[in-house]
Order: structure tokens, then C-alpha cells, then sequence
């Protein structure tokens, strides 16, 4: 039996199985390849139209938030001016200012108590 073993490896070098030739794949039909794509498109276009609402409204939120950040000071200003202004209004309308006034200008003075004279009209229907 050696020479059997001899001899098939003088035919065969090394004991080796064969490999079997692979079958040919089976083409398979595909569903639609067009319709996965036309899906996969209208997610994207949805999904952009969605982020694009999004960024609009963060726009109009900041453009409001912008407004009444101006609006805010323009209405501390006004409180401002309108505070300048009473104490303006209470210190020209103050009885010594016109006191002064009166005397500068018209050269009014104040009456004496001595020389002032009351005259008592009584009380009507009487």
C-alpha cells in the first residue's frame, strides 16, 4: 500500500478538496428601485420645508424680541423726559418764580397788608 500512497501523490501533490465553482447568482427583480428613491426625496423635501418653518419662526421670534428691546428703552426715555418735565412744570409754576417774574418784567410788587382793603359784598339773595 505504500506505493499506492506513492503514486497518488505523485498525482495529487497534497490532498486538497476541490472547490466547486460557485453557482451564478440569480438575478432577482428589485422593487421598484425608482419608487424607494422617489420616497427617500419626499422625506428630504419634508424634512427641509419643516427646518426651513423652524428657522423662520426663530427669525420672526428674534425680529420680535429686537422690537421690544427698542421699545423698552424708547419707553424709559419717555418716562425720563416726562419726569425732566414735571419737575420743570413744578418749579415754573413755584409762587416765588412768578413773584420774581411779576416784579421783573411787569414791576408788580407785593401788596402791603397795612394798605390792603376788603369790601364785603354780603352774602347774594339776602
Amino acid at each position: 500500500m505504500a506505493a499506492w500512497d506513492a503514486a497518488a501523490e505523485a498525482v495529487a501533490p497534497a490532498h486538497r478538496p476541490q472547490a466547486r465553482p460557485r453557482p451564478k447568482p440569480v438575478a432577482r427583480k428589485r422593487p421598484a428601485p425608482r419608487r424607494r428613491v422617489t420616497g427617500g426625496v419626499l422625506w428630504i423635501v419634508f424634512v427641509a420645508v419643516l427646518l426651513t418653518g423652524i428657522v423662520a419662526l426663530n427669525v420672526a421670534v428674534l425680529r420680535l424680541n429686537v422690537q421690544l428691546d427698542r421699545l423698552s428703552r424708547e419707553r424709559a426715555d419717555l418716562r425720563a423726559q416726562n419726569s425732566a418735565l414735571q419737575s420743570q412744570l413744578s418749579s415754573a409754576a413755584s409762587s416765588q418764580r412768578i413773584e420774581q417774574l411779576a416784579a421783573k418784567r411787569l414791576g408788580l410788587r407785593p401788596a402791603d397788608p397795612d394798605s390792603t382793603a376788603y369790601v364785603d359784598l354780603g352774602r347774594p339773595g339776602r
